[in-house]
């Protein structure tokens, strides 16, 4: 039985999607390449492991049990990929930096392009997932910049260096569309509307926060929920009049450049003294000297371009206390 690890890592996939166009766009192949892949593995092991239709591929039952071993040795193989490409990065004193889609990751890397960094040491920057704490705790980066809400993210193999901390969320809208009272804020009467929220790339466990506490403290969800990779572009959508804009923290100071219309409030922020954080993280076990150096510096760096004094708008509209559960 002759099996390369190329086909059991497109069969995987498959697996996973159900999807030959969508694994060959995943893996940069085209789906005639996805399909002969498929059909050479079948011939190679002497099962037939998809059933394909109209709808897709599914497993067989032998293709169920297949992809369990399968799943092991990829999983192998890939933490062994991972290992070689540290060490690589580890001689070269390389140091790969992962950055969310967060405002406060797009300014702070532009600063960095102009600090000083170690001799002979370079670091290299790109965008990681919502799931950062797996490819930081993998080795696939070495520091990752990013935002989360209240624990998100954070397990015991994970190191945090705090930059920045807000309170509560913040609820925007247009009052063409919208006409809520502000002195008077209602949290229930957004849930009857659409709510323009950034994703997890933005800020990991925002939406799943909201979803957990609008059925936990109101025994209800929003009518309609749409994601955005930003927040200026939720904003948008909202001035648009096209729903709620719903953000963690302070999110009128980040798009303070942004022309809008919008009126807003800030929300719970009595219940939520230091829910949304931006950071520097790297692995808890790390003892390479380079990629300890170059966290202390993104720390430093951001508590100097980010400090809480001079982010503070003294003309904002807040409503903390008083709005639970009303």
């Amino acid at each position: 039985m002759d099996v390369d690890l190329n086909s059991l890592m497109v069969f995987r996939d498959l697996a996973s999607s159900g999807n030959f166009s969508e694994t060959g766009r995943r893996l940069g192949l085209n789906q005639p390449a996805v399909s002969l892949t498929i059909s050479q593995l079948e011939s190679a092991v002497g099962l037939v492991l998809l059933e394909r239709g109209a709808g897709g591929a599914r497993l067989t039952p032998a293709g169920v049990v297949f992809l369990a071993r399968v799943q092991e040795v990829c999983e192998v193989y890939l933490s062994f990929k991972d290992g070689v490409r540290m060490q690589g990065r580890r001689f070269d004193r390389e140091v790969w930096v992962g950055l969310d889609g967060s405002w406060y990751s797009r300014q702070l890397a532009q600063a960095l392009e102009s600090e000083p960094i170690g001799k002979d040491m370079k670091f290299l920057c790109g965008k990681v997932g919502e799931n950062w704490g797996e490819d930081l705790e993998e080795g696939r980066v070495d520091v990752v910049i990013a935002s989360r809400f209240l624990q998100e993210g954070m397990t015991a193999g994970i190191q945090e260096g705090v930059i920045r901390q807000e309170r509560g969320i913040t609820v925007a809208w247009h009052p063409s569309f919208h006409p809520f009272d502000k002195a008077q804020f209602n949290f229930p009467e957004v849930l009857r509307t659409t709510l323009l929220i950034p994703n997890g790339h933005v800020a990991k466990g925002f939406g799943k926060f909201l979803r957990h506490w609008c059925e936990y403290a109101y025994g209800m969800q929003a009518a309609n929920t749409v994601f955005f990779d930003s927040e200026e572009a939720a904003a948008r959508a909202a001035d648009a009049g096209l729903g709620v804009f719903l953000g963690p923290g302070n999110s009128m100071n980040r798009l303070r450049e942004f022309p809008h219309e919008l009126k807003h409030v800030r929300t719970f922020e009595f219940l939520l003294p230091e829910a949304y954080r931006f950071g520097v993280y790297c692995r808890g076990d790390e003892r390479a000297k380079e990629v300890l150096q170059l966290a202390v510096m993104i720390g430093k760096a951001g508590r100097k371009q980010f400090s809480n004094r001079d982010m503070e708008n003294p003309d904002e509209e807040k409503f903390g206390d008083g709005d639970y559960p009303r």
